[in-house]
């Protein structure tokens, strides 16, 4: 599956992985980002699924979080703190979670027009399956109507970006009964599988959300399979990172 950009083409780097654990998946992305920003790599993806997990972003709202940390924690959730921009939001298995790191002045983006950018991948990926996907304003993410099925949430440090997108395939939508999601009390959450009736192939979500990055961004897509994470990395956390977009 690994197709290599031709003739010195702008490239994108695409790791498939499978279930990783969040904190780990924070700590790949900020090396990640540490090797764009000196240029020892090229545009990358990451692309996963965490086992349960509940993250809060910058906003901070943790009566947001229903239920005492101790007592989800022992149900098997983990609960983390991180630097993207938001509020609370759900990961688990059946959900895919794209991180980007990409160098926003390569592609002439400005924040909000990456928000925008990951927005419209999205759309494209839903309208092969009959759905339109739909910006609401002042609420990022996509929605079918009032439902949210995708969350985005971003940071970016020295103009690259990290976090991302979380499309539901097919998650255990009860998970997010037990939070209110991105702070929004009065809508719903919904997935792939709920407004399909069927469960979509995860591998195949995957290479059509590759294909979209590739047609949205212009570039070829090197794609590795099943490239897992190990110990050791190095965390930057450095006073130039900051939090933009909402989950």
């Amino acid at each position: 599956m690994d197709r290599v950009a031709e003739g010195g083409e702008k490239g994108l780097r695409a790791y498939v992985c499978q279930e990783l654990d969040y904190e780990i998946a924070l700590r790949w992305q900020k090396d990640l980002v540490a090797k764009r920003k000196s240029g020892e790599i090229e545009d990358t993806l990451i692309l996963l699924e965490h086992p349960p997990t509940y993250t809060m972003g910058s906003d901070q709202k943790w009566e947001h979080l229903l239920y005492p940390q101790d007592f989800l924690r022992s149900q098997g959730f983990s609960i983390c703190k991180c630097d993207r921009g938001g509020d609370i939001t759900y990961h688990g298995p059946g959900q895919l979670v794209v991180y980007p790191i990409t160098r926003l002045r390569d592609s002439g983006l400005t924040p909000i027009g990456y928000v925008r950018l990951l927005e419209q991948i999205i759309c494209d990926v839903l309208a092969m399956y009959n759905l339109e996907g739909q910006r609401k304003k002042g609420y990022p993410g996509v929605w079918l109507e009032d439902r949210k099925i995708c969350a985005i949430g971003i940071g970016i440090s020295r103009g690259v970006t990290f976090h991302g997108l979380a499309l539901n395939v097919n998650p255990d939508l009860t998970h997010f009964q037990n939070i209110v999601p991105c702070g929004l009390a009065k809508f719903g959450v919904t997935s792939l599988a709920r407004e399909l009736e069927f469960s979509p192939e995860m591998s195949i979500v995957k290479q059509q959300i590759i294909a979209s990055f590739e047609r949205n961004l212009n570039v070829k897509c090197s794609v590795s399979i099943d490239q897992r994470m190990s110990g050791g990395v190095h965390h930057e956390n450095g006073s130039e990172e900051k939090s933009v977009a909402l989950s």
